[in-house]
C-alpha cells in the first residue's frame, strides 16, 4: 500500500520544465535550437566574421536563448559567407559537437576582432595556396583559430581535416548559393516566421519574441 502511495505520488509530482536549449539539429542550410514545433521560428543569417553579428550577439544571445529555453522560440543559424576565413570558420562550427555549437558561435564572435587582425597584419601571399582546403588550413594557422575550436573538443589534426573536407565546403557554398537565392545581401538578417524584423537593442527582440 505505501509503495502504491509513494509511485501515486511521484507520478502527480510537477515536472521540471524541459530546457529546449540542449536540442540542437542540423537542417539543409544551417542549425537549429530549440522547440521544433515552438509558434516563433526566428532565423539568423549571420556572417561569422561580420563585427555587425558580432556586436548583435553581444546583446541578442541572452534574450534569444531564454525564449528558446522557455520553448517559445525555435532559432536556426544560417551562414553566410562575406569574408575570406568565413568557409574556415563555419566549417569549424560545422565539426563541433552539435550540443555546442551554438555556445561555440557566440564565443566565436567574441574572438573574430582577433582573428581578423591577425589576418589583415598577415602578408597576402603567405595565405594563398593551390587549394581552398590548403587555403582554410593557413587561414586558421595564421589567425589563431585553432585554440578556440580546441575548446570545443576539435584537436589541431582535427581542425585541419574539418576545414579541408571537400563535403563540408560543398555544403557551406550550397548554403550561401541558397541564401543568396533567398535574397539576402548582407548580415545579420533577421526573420521571424519568414518575415524579416529588424531591432537595435535587447528590449526590442524581447518584445519580438514574446
Amino acid at each position: 500500500m505505501l509503495s502504491l502511495l509513494l509511485l501515486t505520488a511521484a507520478a502527480s509530482a510537477p515536472q521540471p520544465a524541459r530546457n529546449w536549449t540542449q536540442t540542437v539539429v542540423s537542417t539543409p542550410v544551417g542549425w537549429q535550437v530549440g522547440n521544433p514545433s515552438a509558434g516563433l521560428k526566428l532565423v539568423e543569417y549571420g556572417s561569422l566574421n561580420c563585427p555587425h553579428c558580432a556586436h548583435y550577439s553581444a546583446f541578442a544571445t541572452t534574450p534569444i536563448m531564454a525564449a528558446v529555453k522557455a520553448g517559445r522560440v525555435s532559432f536556426e543559424y544560417r551562414p553566410f559567407l562575406i569574408f575570406p576565413h568565413d568557409v574556415a570558420a563555419t566549417l569549424i562550427a560545422r565539426c563541433v559537437p552539435a550540443g555546442r555549437r551554438f555556445s561555440f558561435i557566440e564565443s566565436y564572435y567574441r574572438a573574430t576582432g582577433g582573428f581578423t587582425d591577425k589576418l589583415r597584419a598577415a602578408d597576402p601571399a603567405s595565405l594563398k595556396a593551390e587549394s581552398m582546403a590548403a587555403t582554410n588550413r593557413r587561414l586558421v594557422a595564421v589567425s589563431g583559430m585553432a585554440p578556440l575550436a580546441a575548446r570545443f573538443g576539435l584537436s589541431p589534426a582535427a581542425t585541419n581535416r574539418c576545414v579541408s573536407d571537400p563535403a563540408g565546403m560543398a555544403w557551406v557554398q550550397a548554403a550561401y548559393s541558397k541564401a543568396k537565392a533567398a535574397g539576402v545581401k548582407g548580415t545579420p538578417a533577421f526573420l521571424i516566421n519568414g518575415e524579416r524584423v529588424q531591432f537595435d537593442n535587447a528590449e526590442e527582440l524581447a518584445a519580438l519574441l514574446k
